[in-house]
């Protein structure tokens, strides 16, 4: 009886034990949306971005009236923001919008725009 039920605790701990969580990449979208981002001083970073949590983007600046807009959203790996129905300032369709994501905390964002090769370092404005 005793090996019996030590051969039952070996099996339920080796059976515990192979049970691991996958860690799952979070998302990112709470964290960025319905916040404006601005380049961090001395940067050298684009205009600011906007991504609004109903999905729409805009870039330029707070309250522009000549910023870029669009739809945004997270992409499957959670790794890039995907840009698509772009419109300049003049209304010109622009395509193949994606920023690379890097980093991201409440108030920090890091991303690249590898078609441009501009990297973006971005907090909220001020």
């Amino acid at each position: 009886m005793k090996t019996l039920i030590k051969l039952f605790s070996i099996i339920l701990i080796l059976s515990m034990s192979a049970c691991s969580k996958e860690e799952s990449t979070p998302d990112p979208s709470s964290q960025i949306a319905d916040k404006w981002w601005c380049a961090k001083a001395g940067t050298g970073s684009i205009a600011s971005q906007y991504f609004k949590s109903d999905g729409t983007w805009e870039q330029g600046s707070k309250g522009g009236k000549f910023n870029d807009t669009g739809k945004w959203a997270i992409s499957s790996n959670k790794k890039k923001i995907v840009l698509t129905n772009v419109l300049d300032y003049n209304k010109k369709s622009k395509t193949g919008w994606e920023y690379d994501i890097e980093s991201y905390t409440e108030t920090s964002l890091k991303m690249n725009w590898s078609a441009f090769n501009v990297k973006m370092d971005l907090e909220i404005c001020k």
